[in-house]
This record gives C-alpha cells, structure tokens and sequence, in this order.
C-alpha cells in the first residue's frame, strides 16, 4: 500500500461528527467533487431510519449506507458515478450500498465546482481516495479498540471488518458511531492497483434508470415560490450587439414582468479569451410558453461590435 500524509486542520477536507441517530460523517470540504449513486428501496437490504443532509461530507448510517454528496455537475460525463466508486474503494463498502446525492452549490465550502477540461477525477484522484482511507482507517481503530486489539490484526473488506486471526467481526454500521471519538490519522494507506475491486470495473450509471424513466430532475424540472422564469436571445453571428429592440412591446406582453439587455463583454480580455457574444436580451416571465412567445415577438436591429 502507499501512505499519504492526510494534512488536516480547520480548513481541510476532514471532518468528523456524530450523525443524530448514530454513524459517522466525513467531510471533505476542499474536495473538487464526490459522486452519486442512488439506489432504490429494493435494491438496499435495510436504509436507516433518519438521514441528515450535511454538505459535503461522506455518511455512513446505523445499517452501513453510505452516502457521498457531490459537488461537482453531473453533465453526462458520469461523474456520478465515477468519482464515488473512488471513495468507495479506499473505504471498502459493497458497492451496492453506497448511495450519492448532488450537494448544491456553496464556493465557500467546496472548490473547483465545476465541469470541463476532463477535469473532476484529475483534480479530486487524492482527495477522494484519502477521505475513504481515513474513514477505512478510523473504523478499524474503534474495533480494535472495542476487541482490545491492534488495527493491524484486523482487514475490511465490503463494509465488514474481521479479525485475521479470530471469528469476530463487525460491519460498517455498527462501529460508525464509536469511530467517531477515534483521532484522524496523520497518515492512511492507500490501496495498490492490483489490490482494487471497483475502480477499473464497469458499473451501471447510478442515474441511468431515472434518466430514461424522465424523474431525474432538470433544470426546467426546478420549482421555488415567488420564483421567475427566463429566456435569452442571442445574436445571429459571433460578435455582434443590440443596436435596438422593441422592449417597450415586450414588456406589455401577457406574463412578462421584464426585459433587458445583459453585457458580457470584458474589461480586460486576454489572447486566449472567447467571447462570442457581447450582448445578450433577457426575457423575464411568469411561464414558458408566455416567453416562448415573447421570444417570437422580439423584433431585434443588432449591429456588428465596433460600427
């Protein structure tokens, strides 16, 4: 195995607490992105009565689920299911009882929210492994201290821990709540290669079924009291700005409460800086169908930058 020195302090990805009705959360909160993997009722032999939605942090409850919130976008890169079968590794959980939910958005709590570059398992690879190892690691530490003997003489493997010379054991869910007081290793082994079981293998999407089925939640899908909805018109070519537009008849239109002009041009663009559309029109509305055709009734004089 290799060991990594797990730098821990107020501000580092470790943090452990005791969940309301038993278990043990783990947080990482300068992890780019854990992942999720949702499970039917069918599927998990026992869920746990209460969970508790903490952001950022990997949970394990009194059955032995383990939930992994994610902050990074899932755009159809399958890091919902990637990133979460790295921590799962590193922990040694049965794949089929680790369940992920999407944390929301919150830059002070996680970094690099975001996805592009094939970046999420680059930039997460040691941060997710070490969160697994050293919630691997403090579960050993309390059974050996509930057996009275050294974390060495005992192996986890699929939530379980064993003894290597002895019949007992004891699963996940049932010392998460004592691994708690257990104090965070300065440093954790990580797996080798050969050793792994669920990186490098095929599993299914954890989304996949609510994607076809259509109950995965969307944008469009989003519903808030008081909330508003928005269109935007963009120029028909690279470049070009809104010159004038029939705003006035926009906004007297059924279920359109405003509209206006949005500048996303740059200060202080540099070489390698993009910007193909300097300004945009925004449509503010009740419904969608009232902006659909409102969008339709935009009558839009747009000129070429700089003329």
């Amino acid at each position: 195995m290799t060991k990594i020195i797990t730098h821990y302090n107020r501000r580092s990805f470790l943090k452990i607490s005791t969940a309301a009705g038993g278990g043990m959360l783990i947080g990482f909160s300068w992890l780019a992105g854990c992942v999720p993997a949702s499970k039917t009722e069918e599927e998990i032999a026992e869920i746990p009565k209460e969970w508790f939605e903490i952001n950022g942090y990997i949970k394990i409850g009194d059955t032995g689920l383990v939930t992994i919130y994610s902050p990074n976008p899932e755009i159809g890169q399958n890091v919902r299911t990637s990133m979460p079968m790295v921590v799962a590794e590193e922990l040694d959980v049965d794949w089929k009882n680790v369940v992920v939910e999407q944390a929301p958005l919150n830059t002070g709590l996680y970094q690099n929210q975001f996805a592009g570059g094939s970046l999420s398992i680059r930039l997460s690879w040691d941060a997710l492994r070490m969160a697994g190892a050293t919630g691997r690691q403090m579960l050993l530490e309390a059974a050996a201290k509930e057996w009275d003997v050294k974390a060495s003489d005992l192996t986890a493997s699929k939530g379980v821990i064993k003894e290597n010379n002895g019949e007992r054991s004891i699963t996940y869910g049932e010392i998460a709540s004592k691994a708690v007081g257990i104090e965070i290793p300065g440093e954790v082994e990580l797996k080798e290669p050969k050793d792994y079981k669920i990186i490098g293998t095929s599993k299914k999407n954890v989304d996949g079924k609510k994607i076809v089925t259509g109950e995965s939640m969307f944008g469009l899908d989003f519903k808030k009291d008081g909330m508003s909805l928005a269109m935007i018109e963009h120029p028909p070519a690279f470049g070009m700005k809104v010159k004038s537009y029939n705003e006035e008849e926009i906004k007297s239109l059924p279920g359109i409460k405003d509209t206006f002009i949005i500048d996303t041009s740059l200060k202080d663009p540099q070489w390698s800086d993009v910007n193909a559309f300097p300004q945009l029109i925004a449509i503010i509305g009740d419904k969608t169908w009232q902006l659909m055709k409102a969008k339709k009734a935009l009558k839009v004089d747009w000129e070429t930058n700089g003329t």
